[in-house]
C-alpha cells in the first residue's frame, strides 16, 4: 500500500514536467508554445515553392535516327591511298560508296564499293561489299618480301638491274659488266642501290564486309589483282564517317 501510494505522488509531482518535455515545440516568457505558422497551398505547390511540373511528352517514346537513306562522309585509314576520303550512300538495302586520296605523283589510290545490307537498326549496319580499285604508291628503302610486295623495281630499265630482288640470271649480267668495265658496274650499281624510292602499283577487285555502327566505319576483306603485289591481298579501311540520318517517329 505504501509503494501504491509513493507512486501515485511520483507520477503527480512530476507529470506536468514529462508532458512539457514531450512536446517538440519551444516556449516564450510565458509558457506559450511557439509554433510555425503554416498556410495551405495550392495542389501542385509543396511548402518549399512549386513542384517540378511534367511535361507532357516526357513519356513517349524517342525518335529514332532512320537506318536507310542516308548518306555518310568522312575518312579512314588503309587501302587503297594509306589515307582515304569516304562518301558513301545506303539506299535501302544498297550501298554505294567511293573511298580514296591522292598525296602525291606516284601515291595515289581509289576504290568502289557496291554492298548489300544484310542487318541493320538505326544505329549499326552490317553489309558486305564487291569492290574494286587501284593504287600506286613510292616508299623510301622498303624491304623485299615485306607488305606482300612481289618484286621492288630499280627505276633502270637494264637488263640485270631493274629489279632490287636480283635474280640468278641478273646476278650473272652484273658479273659480266664489272668484268668488262667496272665503273660502268659501279655506275649501274649505284642507280640501283637499296636506298631509294621505289614506284608499286596494283590493280584488284576482292569482297569485303563493312560495319558501320554510329560513326565508326570498319571494313576488312580479301582481294585478287594485278601489280606489283602478291595474291590474295588483304582489304582493311577503318575511320570516322559522319552521317545526314533524319530522325523519324
Amino acid at each position: 500500500m505504501k509503494k501504491l501510494i509513493f507512486l501515485f505522488i511520483t507520477v503527480f509531482l512530476l507529470g506536468p514536467s514529462l508532458f512539457a518535455q514531450s512536446s517538440p515545440y519551444p516556449k516564450d516568457k510565458e509558457g506559450n508554445e511557439i509554433k510555425p505558422e503554416w498556410t495551405p497551398t495550392k495542389s501542385d505547390q509543396s511548402a518549399f515553392g512549386e513542384d517540378e511540373k511534367l511535361k507532357a511528352d516526357s513519356l513517349d517514346a524517342k525518335r529514332l535516327p532512320k537506318s536507310t537513306n542516308f548518306w555518310v562522309y568522312g575518312a579512314s585509314i588503309g587501302s587503297p591511298a594509306s589515307l582515304n576520303f569516304n562518301l558513301g550512300y545506303y539506299f535501302k538495302d544498297v550501298v554505294l560508296r567511293g573511298s580514296g586520296g591522292a598525296w602525291g605523283p606516284h601515291w595515289y589510290g581509289g576504290q568502289v564499293d557496291l554492298g548489300y545490307t544484310f542487318w541493320k537498326t538505326p544505329v549499326i549496319a552490317h553489309s558486305i561489299s564487291i569492290v574494286g580499285g587501284y593504287f600506286e604508291v613510292n616508299p623510301f628503302a622498303p624491304e623485299v618480301g615485306r607488305g606482300g610486295q612481289s618484286s621492288y623495281p630499280t627505276g633502270l630499265n637494264i637488263p640485270g638491274y631493274n629489279r632490287r630482288d636480283p635474280s640468278q640470271e641478273d646476278l650473272l649480267i652484273r658479273s659480266y659488266v664489272n668484268s668488262i668495265d667496272s665503273n660502268v658496274g659501279a655506275y649501274l650499281e649505284y642507280e640501283s642501290r637499296e636506298r631509294q624510292r621505289v614506284h608499286l602499283s596494283q590493280r584488284y577487285i576482292g569482297l569485303t564486309y563493312d560495319f558501320l555502327l554510329g560513326n565508326f566505319f570498319l571494313q576488312v576483306g580479301g582481294g585478287v589483282g594485278q601489280g606489283d603485289y602478291k595474291n590474295p591481298q588483304l582489304l582493311l579501311q577503318m575511320g570516322y564517317l559522319f552521317n545526314t540520318r533524319e530522325y523519324h517517329d
